[in-house]
């Protein structure tokens, strides 16, 4: 993952990158930030004609593959090697599926064993087609975007325009690890430097809600301890592999520890509230490694 900031040190866009050549990178981002990814790369991108950009939205299909039986459903559809050995997770390969070529990325959004499958999009319907009559016995079904946003918030997943935006820093939306700012110069370091200087006001945060009735957090939660409003929810669902309701939120840096009980408004109505360990479900990524 890389993310790119603003020029006052703000998370703008998040990426997966991948680099096909020395001097080639396939860049993901999400679908409906395309214009404001796309202007992001063109605004900063050297004139000199060194750079060269493409445009493959239209052009480029994913599917994605994902679950406990996703390796067994891949050996079914390719002749290619999905092994732990020879594909590793956080790589990329070039395969087939049926007739198709396919660029393989062993990621995804949801925390389990899987593989994004990034196609011609002339292609799409025969690899669907391809994966669903192999995964039929293996009890193979189509999921949305909100059984996707269950799973994503059991790992404590950050979704850009919520988590991560141009209104936190890296810091506060627990991106520690991906910055670096000894590196060289970069886009929005020294707002960044400043910012850090002046001391953050908001964490982000994981918690369990208690006891909820008919709805989960969706996010603007007010978040609040002894009666006072201490941050907000970024967003929650049900999270059924944990069988908990998860809630994101940005908080106060000082009440943001594990083990620390807080109350949420869902609804007009006070539910109870603990923070927890970041990416609760599989904390070690046992399953994404597997």
């Amino acid at each position: 993952m890389c993310h790119a900031l603003n020029t006052k040190g703000g998370v703008h866009s998040e990426f997966t990158i991948m680099r096909e050549a020395s001097d080639s990178f396939y860049l993901v981002s999400a679908g409906a930030n395309q214009r404001l990814d796309h202007d992001w790369i063109q605004k900063w991108m050297p004139t000199d004609g060194t750079v060269q950009f493409e445009n493959l939205t239209n052009s480029m299909g994913v599917l994605v593959v994902s679950g406990p039986k996703a390796r067994e459903l891949m050996t079914r559809v390719s002749k290619d090697d999905f092994s732990a050995e020879n594909f590793k997770w956080l790589s990329a390969k070039n395969v087939n599926i049926g007739n198709a070529p396919v660029n393989a990325m062993r990621v995804n959004f949801v925390g389990e064993l899987g593989w994004e499958l990034h196609h011609p999009i002339e292609y799409q319907n025969h690899i669907f087609d391809k994966l669903m009559e192999a995964g039929t016995d293996l009890g193979l079904k189509p999921y949305g975007i909100r059984a996707m946003n269950s799973l994503r918030v059991e790992k404590s997943y950050k979704l850009v325009g919520t988590e991560l935006s141009i209104e936190y820093s890296p810091y506060e939306s627990g991106l520690d690890r991906f910055v670096h700012p000894n590196k060289g110069n970069f886009i929005g370091l020294e707002a960044l430097n400043k910012w850090r200087e002046k001391g953050f006001e908001n964490k982000l945060v994981t918690m369990e809600i208690h006891n909820v009735e008919d709805a989960d957090v969706l996010g603007n939660n007010p978040i609040y301890e002894n009666d006072k409003v201490v941050g907000r929810a970024t967003g929650g669902d049900f999270g059924f592999r944990l069988d908990k309701s998860i809630a994101l939120g940005m908080v106060k840096p000082n009440v943001a520890t594990t083990g620390q009980k807080l109350k949420i408004d869902i609804l007009g109505k006070m539910y109870d509230a603990t923070i927890l360990d970041e990416s609760p479900y599989d904390p070690e990524n046992n399953l994404l490694r597997a």
